[in-house]
């Protein structure tokens, strides 16, 4: 077999490796997801273990007060938003009528435009292609994606709890399991991967609990519908890059514009979401986050599009801190330190990893 047989077959074989791994992905997705839900969190709540334990708090009753607190907030924001949502999608038909008036309006202005300017336009009716039963559904899958995964609630919470029992002790288990030179490095990798993934997953969660919470403040000054609905899906849609950002001003904004009968007020909405949008994302999150995970923007959309169709809405909030996990992991490991390179950002830290390869 020549070389060039061999790259074809060797991609050949890649392909189907990726291809394989996504069935498995697919298949396992009820039991995956739960856990990676779980570990997350688990970073995310672990500083507070370690703090209670420093107090001299014994650890099943600081595990203990953990649990309590997630499930009391879980179950009293579930309350909140599901009869947020109930109430949105029962007078999504009043919206829909509203809808149909302002288009009628449109098309009429059209068509005296088109009269004026003696254009002779085909009859056609935009109502027929804008619906807002477009927005329930797209809210109703996401919010059917978002029930599903917290549906496992008590299996998240239990793998949690387990995880947390056991923080702090992997590093030194690993040091005690394996030769010195491995050890060394594996150790290293973990504490890389727990350190990193951390901090941006407690900054993250800071500063979308902070964008959530000014969103609602702003609708509901504004007198805009279903404010706590919005503000929680801009908690959660700001995990997302990009994206979720976007996705977070559409929503309201569309809404106020079917509410209210005049402009100004749908515009004041849009203008306040996207200062706090830009103010919290593009000032305030970089000078709290302690450093960049230093992703590829094509890398990020790319993830974001994968696991999104892999997972829905959870592989969408997972999909960051999973390719940064996978970084780390390429960069401590030699062979596969060159793809740790093509997934950095910044070109200084690809030399910087090269560097490292070459000692």
């Amino acid at each position: 077999m020549d070389r060039k047989q061999l790259q074809l077959t060797n991609i050949l074989l890649g392909v189907m490796v990726v291809f394989a791994t996504g069935v498995l992905l697919n298949e396992m997705q009820a039991v995956l997801l739960p856990f990676l839900l779980a570990l997350f969190l688990s970073f995310i709540f672990k500083p507070v273990i370690i703090f209670l334990r420093k107090k001299s708090i014994p650890n099943i009753i600081a595990l203990l007060m953990v649990f309590i607190f997630i499930s009391a907030l879980f179950f009293g924001l579930s309350s909140i938003i599901y009869k947020s949502f109930e109430s949105f999608v029962s007078q999504a038909p009043k919206y829909q009528q509203k809808l149909l008036g302002l288009l009628r309006e449109f098309t009429l202005m059209i068509d005296q435009v088109a009269y004026r300017l003696d254009v002779k336009p085909e009859n056609f009716s935009l109502g027929e292609f804008i619906d807002i039963n477009a927005l329930t559904s797209v809210l109703t899958y996401g919010a059917g994606s978002l029930f599903s995964g917290l549906g496992n609630v008590f299996i998240i919470m239990l793998v949690m709890f387990f995880i947390l029992a056991g923080s702090g002790n992997l590093s030194a288990k690993v040091r005690n399991a394996f030769k010195e030179e491995h050890a060394e490095q594996l150790s290293s990798m973990i504490e890389s991967i727990d350190l990193r993934v951390r901090q941006y997953l407690i900054t993250k969660t800071l500063v979308s609990v902070a964008t959530g919470t000014l969103t609602t403040m702003i609708l509901m000054i504004l007198g805009v519908d279903f404010a706590l609905l919005w503000g929680f899906l801009t908690f959660l849609l700001n995990y997302i890059p990009n994206i979720g950002s976007t996705l977070s001003v559409v929503f309201p904004f569309t809404i106020s514009l079917l509410q209210f009968d005049t402009i100004g007020m749908p515009l004041l909405v849009l203008i306040l979401l996207v200062v706090t949008q830009v103010l919290m994302g593009n000032v305030i999150e970089p000078k709290v986050m302690a450093f960049s995970l230093n992703l590829s923007p094509l890398l990020v959309i790319s993830a974001l599009i994968f696991w999104g169709w892999l997972w829905g809405v959870w592989g969408m909030i997972l999909s960051v801190p999973m390719m940064s996990i996978l970084k780390i992991v390429f960069e401590n490991t030699e062979k596969l330190r060159p793809i740790a390179v093509l997934m950095s950002g910044m070109n200084t830290e690809a030399k910087k990893i090269k560097k490292e390869s070459q000692k």
